[in-house]
């Protein structure tokens, strides 16, 4: 059974909706191995499903009986921690939660599914997993690999972050994708919601520092903050709970400091700006790439790492957000 929104379950209701105006549309056309823009299917947002339950109950059973919940704007995650890890950044033993989750986010639209995935892989899984879910042939003009590169320096054992993209059936690609994952990495599956747990430091002030959402997992607080633009994936309408949200996560390290893990979404006008707010502010650079390969507006993101007292952490990587078109609360 799918999971509702619980205050301090998995996402604390800091924030309220954030809703998004309009249609989401679906242009059902292909051409060239891509959807064109043309006989457009729309669907309103005050549409409402009577069977999103049963929808996500069988997302649920394809990933294996993991547990997800509902987000906003009707979309549906599913958090796949790797659990079987056990790494560090710069020397600091970092939780599953905090640095080594694998995301799955689905977005009913008209009578398809969209999902995309982030998934948290050892370089010796990476392209058994890569060839696994390519060979699934789910359908070759709208399966997509979409990026693979690190999210982070100094990380032992060595981590990487592949993406994709698919429109379908529900169940056939989430299955698609629990095969691949099963039978070529050690994600674990099957788990259910994970509890808040008390991350040892001001949360909800962080939370309100950032402007964001605020979720907490096993003491792990992630905030959420969305920007302003309305997004298009491959033709597809999506609102920003389909990782187009600037994510920061936030784990107690001891003597009332953080370790924080930083995912800037930016536009190309951005990146400087950010990375300079960084860099003044000694906190570090990680990454800078893309995580798609057809959106519009084009978006890039660009990783951080910082240390410090929570509060101050909070504030610079605000600083940092002020250059972007974010979406504050």
């Amino acid at each position: 059974m799918a999971h509702s929104k619980q205050p301090f379950s998995r996402r604390d209701a800091v924030k309220a909706g954030l809703g998004v105006a309009g249609a989401l549309t679906l242009l059902s056309s292909r051409t060239a191995g891509a959807l064109a823009e043309t006989q457009a299917l729309s669907l309103r947002e005050d549409d409402k499903h009577h069977d999103d339950d049963a929808w996500a109950s069988q997302i649920e059973a394809a990933l294996g009986g993991t547990k997800g919940m509902f987000e906003d704007n009707g979309v549906f995650k599913v958090d796949l921690p790797r659990t079987d890890i056990q790494a560090t950044i710069f020397g600091i033993a970092v939780e599953p939660d905090f640095a080594l989750d694998t995301e799955v986010v689905f977005k009913r639209v008209g009578d398809q599914t969209v999902m995309k995935f982030e998934a948290c892989l050892l370089d010796a899984e990476v392209n058994p997993v890569l060839s696994a879910w390519l060979d699934q042939h789910l359908d070759p003009e709208l399966e997509q690999f979409t990026a693979l590169h690190n999210h982070y320096l100094g990380d032992s054992p060595a981590i990487r972050f592949m993406h994709g993209f698919a429109v379908g059936d529900a169940a056939k690609i989430a299955g698609g994708l629990y095969k691949a994952l099963k039978d070529n990495s050690g994600t674990p599956f099957g788990h259910g919601e994970e509890p808040p747990g008390d991350p040892g430091f001001d949360w909800k002030k962080v939370t309100h520092i950032l402007g964001g959402t605020g979720e907490l997992a096993n003491g792990i607080l992630t905030v959420s903050v969305a920007r302003k633009e309305d997004f298009r994936q491959r033709g597809v309408k999506l609102p920003t709970e389909m990782e187009f949200e600037s994510v920061f996560t936030f784990q107690s390290i001891g003597n009332s400091q953080v370790a924080s893990t930083g995912e800037f979404v930016v536009l190309k006008d951005e990146a400087d700006p950010v990375a300079r707010e960084l860099r003044k502010r000694n906190i570090l650079v990680t990454a800078l790439h893309s995580h798609e390969l057809d959106v519009k507006p084009n978006v890039y993101y660009l990783h951080s790492w910082a240390t410090g007292d929570p509060i101050k952490v909070a504030h610079d990587l605000r600083a940092a957000l002020n250059h972007t078109n974010s979406d504050f609360t």
